[in-house]
C-alpha cells in the first residue's frame, strides 16, 4: 500500500522541520541576548513538542486519518509548520501583546481542521509568547486569540455568518491584546492599540484567503470514490466499529442504491458510496447531518458525495440530483423493512404496498423536484425496489 511505503519526500520535509525546529529558536535566542543555557532549554522544549508531533503524524498516515494531500508527501504540512514557525519568531520581536497569533490560530485549523490543527495553533502561541519572554497576562491573551479563532473558523464556513464573523475578528483581534495589556501597566496604550489593529488585519486576510486555498487543495486531492468503499478505509472500519445495526443498515442501503442508479444509468458508484455514508455523521452525534458533511470534507470527499450527504432527507435542502434522489429512496426504504415485522411483509403484496406508498408520499411531497428524477425513472426505481431480492 503507498500509505505505508517509504518516502524520501516525507522524510526529507520531517528532517526540514526538524532543523527549522532547532534553527528557529536559536536566532530568536540570538536576536534577544538570551543566556546560552536558556538558549538551550528553548531548543529542547521545541524539539520535545516537534518529536511527538511527527510521531502522531505518522500514526495518523499509516492509520489513514490523514487526507491525501497532507500523507503524501507533508508539502502543505511543511508549508504550515514554516510559516507559523517563523511568525511566532518574528511575531516575538513585535511590541508586547502585538503578536499576530489569531492569525496563526486561522491558519493552522483552516489548513487541517482536526486536533492536530488546534494543537499546533496553541503551541506556535506558546512559543510566541516564550521567544518575547512574555508575562502570564501575554500568555493569556495569546491563547485566548488562538482559542477563539477556532470557534470563529467553524462559524465562518457558514456563508451567512461571514460578515459577522470577519466584524468579530477585528475586534477581537485588538480588545482581547487591549484588555490585557491595561491589566499589566494599568492604563490603555495607543501603541498597542494600533498594532493590534494592523494585526487583525493580516487574521482578517487569512481567515478569507486560507480556507479557499485549502479547499483548492482538497479538491485536487479528492479520494477516490473505490477507496473510500474499499473494507480496509478507516471510515469504513469506524462505522463497523460504531454499532453492527448501523453497518450492516449502510451496506444494505449501499447495495439497493447502486441496483437501483444501475437500473436507470445513474452513477453507480457515487449512488453505492452515498447510500453507505449517508448517515456516517452517526458517529460524532447531533447535529450529524453537518458533522457527516464536515468528516466527508476532512477526508476529501467528493464534492457530489458531500452534496448528498448534505441533502439527508430533504431536511436542511431538497436532493439535487438523481444519485441524491436514489440514495434518499433507498435509505427510507431500508429503514422502512428495518423497522417493520416480518409477519408484515408475509406476503408480497404487503411489501409491494409499503414501497409504493412510501415513495409516493415523497414525491406528493415535492421531495425530488430538484433533482431531475424524470416520472419514466421514478416508475423504474419503484419496480426495481419491488423485485429487489436484499429486501425479502
Amino acid at each position: 500500500m503507498t500509505e505505508n511505503a517509504f518516502s524520501v519526500k516525507r522524510i526529507g520535509k520531517l528532517a526540514l522541520m526538524l532543523f527549522a525546529s532547532i534553527l528557529l529558536p536559536a536566532v530568536c535566542g540570538v536576536l534577544h541576548n538570551v543566556r546560552l543555557d536558556h538558549l538551550i532549554i528553548w531548543v529542547f522544549l521545541s524539539l520535545i513538542f516537534f518529536l511527538c508531533f511527527a510521531l502522531y503524524v505518522e500514526r495518523e498516515r499509516l492509520f489513514g486519518n490523514m487526507s491525501r494531500g497532507i500523507s503524501n508527501d507533508y508539502s502543505l504540512l511543511l508549508f504550515i509548520y514554516l510559516i507559523c514557525l517563523a511568525a511566532a519568531c518574528a511575531g516575538s520581536l513585535l511590541p508586547a501583546f502585538s503578536a499576530p497569533v489569531m492569525a496563526i490560530g486561522l491558519l493552522c485549523n483552516s489548513a487541517f481542521r482536526t486536533k492536530m490543527g488546534t494543537a499546533l495553533g496553541v503551541y506556535f502561541a506558546l512559543l510566541t509568547a516564550l521567544f518575547s519572554d512574555g508575562g502570564t497576562y501575554e500568555l493569556v491573551a495569546y491563547i485566548l486569540l488562538t482559542l477563539v479563532s477556532l470557534f470563529l473558523l467553524e462559524l465562518y464556513l457558514q456563508e451567512t455568518l461571514r460578515l459577522w464573523v470577519s466584524i468579530l475578528v477585528v475586534c477581537l483581534s485588538v480588545i482581547i491584546p487591549v484588555c490585557c495589556n491595561y491589566l499589566v501597566s494599568h492604563q490603555p496604550e495607543i501603541k498597542t492599540l494600533m498594532i493590534s489593529f494592523a494585526g487583525s488585519v493580516v487574521s482578517l486576510a487569512v481567515l478569507h484567503r486560507m480556507p479557499k486555498l485549502c479547499a483548492r487543495e482538497r479538491i485536487a486531492e479528492e479520494i477516490s470514490l473505490d477507496t473510500i468503499m474499499d473494507e480496509h478505509y478507516h471510515l469504513h472500519r469506524e462505522i463497523e466499529r460504531y454499532s453492527t445495526v448501523d453497518y450492516n443498515h449502510a451496506l444494505r442501503t449501499s447495495q439497493v442504491a447502486a441496483h437501483l442508479a444501475a437500473g436507470i444509468g445513474a452513477d453507480e458508484k457515487l449512488a453505492r458510496a452515498g447510500g453507505f455514508y449517508y448517515r456516517i455523521g452517526k458517529l460524532e452525534g447531533e447535529p450529524f447531518i453537518e458533522n457527516g458533511v464536515r468528516l466527508a470534507q476532512e477526508n476529501c470527499f467528493s464534492g457530489r458525495l458531500v452534496e448528498i450527504l448534505e441533502e439527508y432527507n430533504g431536511q436542511n435542502r431538497l436532493p439535487g440530483s438523481i444519485e441524491s434522489a436514489i440514495v434518499q429512496i433507498a435509505d427510507m426504504i431500508v429503514t422502512k423493512f428495518d423497522l417493520l415485522d416480518k409477519d408484515t411483509f408475509s406476503s408480497t403484496w404487503n411489501r409491494d404496498i409499503v414501497i409504493y406508498q412510501s415513495m409516493n408520499e415523497k414525491s406528493a411531497e415535492g421531495l425530488y423536484d430538484r433533482s431531475g428524477l424524470s416520472m419514466n425513472q421514478f416508475l423504474t426505481i419503484r419496480e426495481l425496489l419491488v423485485k429487489e431480492e436484499i429486501l425479502v
